[in-house]
C-alpha cells in the first residue's frame, strides 16, 4: 500500500516545519524565493497537491481569492485596451501572492441578486470604475469584506482608494490646446451617467453627472478654459454613450457635423479620441491641421495611430498592481490608505497650431 503524502512527508523531504511548508503555499511572501521553490519541487517529486482548500479555509478564515467588479460584460476585460492593461497589473500581483481572482461583470441592467456578487467566496474586492449609484457597490459595501476602489466612486475615508488627479490631467489637456491658439473647442464625454444615450449634454447636465471622473474632467477643462475668458455656456459637451472607438465615431460625426466650426476635440479618452479622429477624416478634415484632438490615458495604440495621439498618460499596469497589493495588505492588516498616481501630458502629433485659415473662419 502506497503512504499518504502530506504536508509532513514534504517538510521532512525538505528538512523545514509543517508551518514552512504551508507559508510556501499559503502566505509565500514569509518566505525567500529560493526555499519555496524548493519545497514547491519537492512537494510535485512527491506527488503533494498541496494544502486541502477547504480545510485551510477554515483555519484561516480566507478563500485565497479576491474579486475583481466592473459594470461591463466579460468581453470588456478582455477586448478594452484600457482595462487589459490594468488587469496586467492585478494578474501579476495575484500571481506573486498566490491569490486567485474572480472576475465580477455587472453590465447595465443585471439584476444583481442574478450575479454571483452577493454570495461569492472572496476575501476582498477590487471595485473598478463602478458609478456611485450602481445596486452592485452597494450589496459589495454591505458584505463588509475590504473593498478598494479603482478610479470610482471616491467614498472617502470608508474605503482604500487608488486613482489619479482626474482635474489636473483634464486642465493639462485643456491648456494645451489653448496654448497652440484653439478656442472653438469641443468636449467629448464616454458616459455620464448609468443611462446610455448619447448626445448633446448642457454644462449643467455634465456637472450632474453620477460618475465622478467625467465631473472632475469637466471641471479641470473648466480650470483651463475659464483661465481664457472662455465662455463655457458655448463650449460643446457631447456625451458619446460608450467608450469604445466606435462610440466615438459615431459621436464625433454628429459633434462635427452640428457644429463644423470646432478646431480641437478634447476627449475623455483614447478610445474615444480615435473614433473621433476616424469621424474628422470622414468629414474631410485632415488632423491635426483642421482638427486637433487630444485623447487621455496612453493605450499602446496612441503611440502608433497615425497620427499619433497627443494625450494624458496614466500608468495603467501600475494601476492595478498597486490596487491588487493595496487590498491584500488590507486583507492582512486592515486600515484604508489613499493613493494617487502620477500623470503627464504626452505631445504627439494629433495636435498643432491654429492655423490662419481657422483664425479667418
Amino acid at each position: 500500500m502506497v503512504a499518504r503524502v502530506t504536508l509532513q512527508t514534504v517538510a521532512d523531504r525538505v528538512g523545514v516545519s509543517r508551518t514552512t511548508v504551508s507559508n510556501a503555499y499559503n502566505r509565500p511572501d514569509q518566505l525567500g524565493d529560493e526555499l519555496r521553490n524548493r519545497i514547491l519541487g519537492a512537494a510535485q517529486e512527491l506527488g503533494y497537491r498541496g494544502p486541502d482548500a477547504a480545510g485551510r479555509m477554515l483555519r484561516t478564515g480566507r478563500m485565497g481569492a479576491i474579486g475583481l467588479l466592473f459594470t461591463e460584460d466579460l468581453r470588456f476585460v478582455f477586448t478594452d485596451p484600457d482595462t487589459t492593461q490594468f488587469m496586467l497589473g492585478v494578474a501579476e500581483t495575484s500571481a506573486l501572492a498566490g491569490t486567485g481572482l474572480t472576475l465580477l461583470p455587472v453590465p447595465l441592467g443585471t439584476e444583481v441578486s442574478e450575479t454571483a456578487v452577493p454570495y461569492v467566496a472572496v476575501d476582498g474586492y477590487l471595485v473598478f470604475s463602478v458609478p456611485i449609484d450602481h445596486p452592485a457597490l452597494e450589496t459589495v459595501l454591505r458584505r463588509g469584506k475590504p473593498v478598494v476602489v479603482v478610479d470610482e466612486p471616491d467614498l472617502g475615508d470608508a474605503t482604500s482608494f487608488v486613482g489619479i488627479d482626474d482635474r489636473a490631467g483634464a486642465k493639462m489637456a485643456a491648456e494645451h490646446l489653448l496654448g497652440l491658439g484653439h478656442r472653438k473647442i469641443g468636449i467629448l464625454f464616454g458616459r455620464l451617467s448609468l443611462d446610455k444615450s448619447p448626445g448633446q449634454r448642457s454644462r449643467a447636465e455634465v456637472h450632474r453627472a453620477s460618475i465622478r471622473v467625467a465631473r472632475d474632467r469637466m471641471c479641470g477643462f473648466e480650470d483651463a478654459l475659464l483661465e481664457h475668458d472662455i465662455d463655457m455656456e458655448n463650449v460643446v459637451n457631447w456625451e458619446a454613450g460608450g467608450n469604445d472607438p466606435d462610440s466615438g465615431r459615431h459621436a464625433g460625426l454628429d459633434m462635427l457635423e452640428r457644429h463644423p466650426e470646432l478646431t480641437a476635440l478634447l476627449c475623455f479618452s483614447d478610445q474615444l479620441a480615435i473614433g473621433a479622429a476616424q469621424a474628422g477624416l470622414r468629414l474631410g478634415r485632415q488632423l491635426p491641421n483642421e482638427l486637433s484632438i487630444v485623447g487621455f490615458d496612453d493605450i499602446p495604440r496612441a503611440a502608433t495611430w497615425d497620427p499619433p495621439l497627443t494625450t494624458v498618460r496614466q500608468p495603467l499596469v501600475d494601476k492595478g498592481r498597486v490596487a491588487a497589493e493595496l487590498l491584500m495588505e488590507q486583507i492582512k492588516d486592515g486600515g484604508t490608505r489613499r493613493i494617487e498616481l502620477p500623470i503627464e501630458l504626452v505631445v504627439r502629433a494629433s495636435t498643432a497650431p491654429l492655423s490662419d485659415g481657422q483664425r479667418a473662419s
